[in-house]
C-alpha cells in the first residue's frame, strides 16, 4: 500500500448485548422509580383520609340493628 491508497474498512455492528443492556437498566430503572413513588403517595392517602374513612365505617356498623338470639 503506497501513500495514496484508500482503505475501505466496513463498520463493525454493536454486539446486540451491549446495545440493550443500558436500554433494559435505564427501563427498570424507571419501573423501580414510578412503584415507588406510587407507594409513596397511597400511603401518604392513607395517612391523610385515613381517619374520615375509619368514621365512615364506623358510622355503618353503629346504625347497624343488632340481632337478638
Amino acid at each position: 500500500m503506497g501513500k495514496g491508497d484508500i482503505v475501505m474498512q466496513t463498520p463493525q455492528p454493536a454486539s446486540p448485548a451491549t446495545s440493550k443492556l443500558p436500554t433494559a437498566v435505564i427501563v427498570i430503572v424507571a419501573l423501580v422509580i414510578v412503584c415507588i413513588l406510587a407507594c409513596i403517595c397511597v400511603i401518604v392517602i392513607l395517612a391523610l383520609l385515613g381517619p374520615s374513612v375509619g368514621n365512615v365505617y364506623s358510622n355503618i356498623i353503629e346504625n347497624l340493628p343488632t340481632a337478638t338470639p
